[in-house]
This record gives structure tokens, C-alpha cells and sequence, in this order.
């Protein structure tokens, strides 16, 4: 078949946790069209090589800024990011003509989508948490996007567990969204475990979309010369990736997924934003990790809160972070351990698209 896969650039991670299953899409045999831009793309391209075709299409510009959430901005923003879907779609629309997509694989890019052809959406954010979790909000949010979606996916694919939940009630609970119309898939990473010497003790991960992401890394390289022990830094930048520093403190613009894997699993304890495809790397590697949200990120505040009170992940403002002190309480928190492997994700996640 001829796939159309959409990812949303917002930061890596919707990129990485992608990986298995595109790959998986092409050991069936089938032919992938990956829609992206910029960090996320190349990343793409780099891991995947000429085993797809490749095409930039913006997204949504981010609503993140400097300062954190809040409703009334948000509001005053949607008219623009509704905009930015309607012009993504009726460029989607006549890519689906021209080219006959049998099937189109959309990871949060709401626009990638066609009522002719089979249409899968895939998220763990299928309801928007404010701060202070005002309930109102929260099912006005959920029930735009039921609305928004019903008639435009066949199936919503959630990277979790139906029981003991990951995402807690991003995507669990729900009030609008039919059972059968959600597929919990389990994991997504292709990072695997490997019993290696743990001879690093701190590896940090910068990543998230922009100005966030050089504010955390202004801050981890004024603060990792402090950690003691062996310390290794990835700034997330694909297009810069030198390396500097010394034996204790390596600083790499950028790391491939093959060298992060090695990294992460050489590591005692990790530190990074609690994004989602991070968390499932921590599950899947079966690690420690103090989390580190990004202001008005509110998925990130939540998970980062929602951990922390499960015992699994210690978890701090960046505003206050102070990694000497933070790295010793994120000692003491257990990480979550136990769960089933990826592959049985992507074997899951072909069975209800391809029926394979």
C-alpha cells in the first residue's frame, strides 16, 4: 500500500517514538510518504534514509512562549491554529488525489487526514488539562476534539496501557470518546535495553520546541560542571552536532537514536522534560529520571505532577532547578519497571492498520 504518514515537529519526540512504527510499515512491504519539517524532519531522514519519501510541510506554529499558560491566551490563539489545519488539510486533500494514499497515519497533525481513505490519528492528549485542572474546561476540550475527529479518523491510536496508565487522564477516563473507538497500543520506542556497564552517572537531555529549549540548556551547561561524577549532555540540535568538553563533562550538539540508546542505557539516572515519548523511553529502558517540565507545557506539567505523586519520577520547576540538589531526591524515586516491550506496540498498531 501507499501510506501517508504525518508528524507533528513540535520538539523529537513525536519523531523518535514514530520510528518503529514507519519501520515497521516498511518491512511489510509497504511504501511510506513522511510528512514533516525542520528538526523532526531530519531526524527522519537521517534514521530512515531513502527508505521513504520525504516531504516538508508546515505544521502549527507553537503557542509556548517565555511565560507560562493560561486560558485566555490560549482561547485568543485557537482562530490562528484552527487557520494553520484547514490550509494543512486542503493541501493534504489534493496530495491524497494526486498521489492515491491508501492509508494515512497522522501523529497530532489534525489536518492529515481524508474521508476516503482509512485515517489514523495518533496521540495521547485526546483531552486539554489546564492548570488547576478546572473540570469545565476540560470536557469542553474533550468534546471540540471528539466532534473535531469523529468524522475524519477511522481510529484513535493511543501510545499506553489500558490499565495502569502512563498518561493518566490525557487520555484515560473519558467522556466523550467511545471505546471502540480507541486503540490503546501499549509503548512506542526504538530505544531497546541492553545490560551494559551503568558508567555515567548523569545523562541530560535538552529538547522541546522554541525559546524553551535554549532557556533548559542555558541552564543545564551553567549548572551540569556542578554534578559530581560523569556527566553527558545532548542539546537536541541535529543541525549543530559537534562535541566538546572534557572526560567528565561531554557536551554533544546532537545525538542519532543509535547513540542515544547506547548513552541512556550507560546512565544511573536521567534527566529530562517529562515529554511523552521520553517517558516511554524511561519504561522501555527501565531507568531513573528527574523530570524537568516546560513552563506553560501543560501535558508536561501534568505528567511531571502525575509521576511524582505515583512514586515514580521525581520532578522540578525549571525555574528553581538546582541540579546538584534536585539529582538526589530524583534518586529515591523508583521509575516504572515491568512493562511490555515496544514490539508489541508496533505489532498491534499493524494489526488494526493493516490488518497484518
Amino acid at each position: 500500500m501507499k501510506v501517508l504518514f504525518g508528524v507533528c515537529s513540535w520538539g523529537l519526540g513525536h519523531a523518535t517514538r514514530d520510528l518503529p512504527l514507519i519501520k515497521g510499515i516498511i518491512e511489510a512491504g509497504h511504501q511510506v510518504t513522511i510528512v514533516a519539517r525542520g528538526r523532526s524532519l531530519n531526524l527522519l531522514k537521517e534514521e530512515l534514509g531513502n527508505s521513504c519519501h520525504y516531504l516538508e510541510i508546515p505544521d502549527y506554529s507553537s503557542p509556548y512562549s517565555k511565560k507560562d499558560f493560561s486560558v485566555a491566551k490560549f482561547l485568543s490563539y485557537f482562530p490562528v491554529y484552527m487557520s494553520q489545519v484547514i490550509k494543512e488539510h486542503e493541501r493534504i486533500k489534493k496530495l491524497v488525489k494526486r498521489e492515491g494514499y491508501e492509508r494515512i497515519v497522522s501523529d497530532n497533525r489534525f489536518g492529515i487526514h481524508n474521508r476516503e481513505v482509512p485515517s489514523y490519528f495518533i496521540s495521547h492528549q485526546l483531552r486539554f488539562l489546564a492548570p488547576g485542572r478546572v473540570k469545565l474546561f476540560e470536557m469542553a476540550t474533550e468534546g471540540f476534539n471528539y466532534s473535531f475527529f469523529k468524522n475524519s479518523f477511522t481510529k484513535f491510536l493511543v501510545p499506553d496501557f489500558k490499565e495502569d496508565s502512563l498518561s493518566g487522564d490525557l487520555s484515560h477516563n473519558l467522556k466523550y470518546f467511545k471505546e471502540r473507538q480507541v486503540e490503546y497500543l501499549g509503548i512506542l520506542s526504538d530505544l531497546r535495553k541492553k545490560e551494559v556497564r551503568q558508567d555515567i552517572d548523569y545523562f541530560i537531555s535538552v529538547s522541546g520546541p522554541e525559546p524553551q529549549r535554549s532557556i533548559f540548556e542555558h541552564k543545564v551547561l551553567e549548572q551540569a560542571p556542578r554534578l559530581k561524577g560523569k556527566v553527558v549532555v545532548a542539546l537536541g540540535k541535529p543541525e549543530a552536532p559537534e562535541e566538546r568538553g572534557s572526560s567528565e563533562l561531554r557536551i554533544f550538539g546532537y545525538l542519532n537514536r543509535r547513540e542515544q540508546e547506547d548513552v541512556m542505557n550507560r546512565a544511573k539516572v536521567i534527566i529530562a522534560r517529562p515529554g511523552y515519548s521520553t517517558l516511554m523511553e524511561l519504561v522501555a529502558l527501565g531507568k531513573k529520571a528527574l523530570f524537568v517540565p516546560t513552563p506553560g507545557q501543560t501535558e508536561q506539567v501534568y505528567l511531571a505532577k502525575y509521576h511524582r505523586e505515583q512514586g515514580n519520577f521525581y520532578s522540578v520547576d525549571q525555574n528553581s532547578l538546582n541540579l546538584a540538589r534536585d539529582v538526589e531526591e530524583a534518586k529515591r524515586y523508583q521509575g516504572i519497571k515491568g512493562k511490555p516491550e515496544p514490539q508489541e506496540a508496533v505489532k498491534k498498531f499493524m494489526s488494526v492498520v493493516f490488518g497484518e
